[in-house]
C-alpha cells in the first residue's frame, strides 16, 4: 500500500448531514466522510475514465484507507433558512403557495474550514496514479455546492504520521476529544449498491472517530472548535 497526499482549499462553506439524519434537522459533520471522500472518487472515475473502468476500480476504492489533517479552528454557522418540500397533500384551491412544492424552514449548519483540508488516501502501489488522475477531477466535498480547489498535484506520502485516520477503529478516546460518528462503506459493499441509478441501497458503516477538538465558543447563531493538540 502507499499513501497519496491531496490538498484542498475550500472555495465555499461546507455542510454534510449524518446519513441518518432528516432533511429538517441539518446539522452537519465538521469533515468529509469516508463514504462522502469515496463516492467523490467514484464520481470522478466514472466522469473522466467511463463506467467499465470505475466499475472495476470500485473493490480498491472502497477499501482505501483515509485520514486527514485538521485546522487549528473550526467554525459552523447555525441557521434556519426557507426551503421547499414535495408536497404530500394537495394545496387548498386558491391558497398562495399551489404546486408541487410546500415552502417551510429548516435548521442548516454550514462549516468554515479556515485552512486547506490536507486529506490521505492508501491505496495499493500499482493505482496511485490512477487515484491521482480522479483527485484531480474532484470538485466539491460533501453536500453539492461545498466546492474545493486542488492545490497541488496529489503527491505519494512515507507514512500516515501526523494525520487522524477516519478509516480506523478508534482503540482510546482522550479526554478533550470530539466525537463523530462518519459514515464509511461496507467491506462487502457491491459497485451496484454505490449506483445511484440502481434501486439497491447502499451498505454502509459507522465508525465513530474522536476529533482533536473542544467547544471554544458558542452562541445561536454559530460554534467554535479550538484544536486541542
Amino acid at each position: 500500500m502507499i499513501w497519496i497526499q491531496a490538498i484542498y482549499q475550500p472555495t465555499t462553506l461546507f455542510s454534510l448531514r449524518p446519513s441518518w439524519t432528516t432533511s429538517s434537522g441539518g446539522k452537519s459533520l465538521l469533515l468529509p466522510s469516508p463514504y462522502a471522500l469515496k463516492t467523490a472518487v467514484l464520481d470522478a472515475a466514472i466522469r473522466t475514465s467511463g463506467l467499465q473502468q470505475a466499475e472495476k476500480a470500485w473493490p480498491w476504492i472502497r477499501d482505501m484507507g483515509i485520514g486527514i489533517q485538521l485546522p487549528a479552528q473550526i467554525v459552523v454557522t447555525n441557521l434556519f433558512a426557507k426551503i421547499l418540500r414535495l408536497r404530500r397533500n394537495p394545496a387548498t384551491p386558491g391558497s398562495a403557495d399551489v404546486g408541487p412544492f410546500q415552502k417551510t424552514i429548516a435548521y442548516r449548519e454550514y462549516v468554515y474550514h479556515p485552512q486547506p483540508i490536507t486529506l490521505a488516501f492508501a491505496v495499493p502501489d500499482g493505482q496511485a496514479a490512477q487515484l491521482g488522475d480522479w483527485l484531480a477531477q474532484i470538485s466539491y466535498l460533501g453536500k453539492r455546492g461545498g466546492f474545493v480547489q486542488l492545490l497541488a498535484p496529489p503527491m505519494p506520502l512515507a507514512d500516515s504520521a501526523g494525520f487522524v485516520l477516519l478509516t480506523a477503529d478508534v482503540s482510546s478516546f482522550p479526554l478533550n476529544g470530539l466525537v463523530q460518528q462518519l459514515d464509511d462503506c461496507d467491506p462487502k459493499m457491491k459497485f451496484e449498491e454505490a449506483n445511484i441509478y440502481d434501486s439497491k441501497k447502499p451498505k454502509r458503516v459507522v465508525r465513530h472517530v474522536v476529533l482533536p477538538y473542544r467547544l471554544a465558543k458558542s452562541s445561536r447563531a454559530y460554534s467554535l472548535y479550538q484544536h486541542t493538540g
